[in-house]
């Protein structure tokens, strides 16, 4: 697992996420508000990597350390990722 992977779901995606925010790609604006430019350009490349993977599963998050699932929100995993990485670009 990488780094920024490893940091952005442990800091963000922790057990109580949802007291702090409404939503998952909410939470994603949160770390592109409040972490360095250098951070949210790391974690545009993994996701964009990760992107590029055909068998995204719907676990993908939570063996990566978060703690949620895309389907909450009606989503695939590459849809979230896709909404994450605008969100990351605006």
């Amino acid at each position: 697992m990488s780094e920024i992977f490893e940091y952005f779901f442990d800091a963000y995606f922790h057990q109580d996420w949802r007291d702090d925010y409404e939503s998952t790609l909410a939470v994603v604006e949160g770390f592109k508000n409040a972490e360095p430019t250098e951070s949210v350009v790391q974690l545009v490349q993994e996701l964009k990597e990760l992107l590029s993977k055909e068998d995204l599963l719907q676990d993908t998050f939570n063996k990566l350390g978060g703690n949620f699932k895309p389907e909450s929100e009606g989503m695939s995993v590459a849809e979230w990722v896709v909404r994450a990485l605008e969100v990351l670009d605006r």
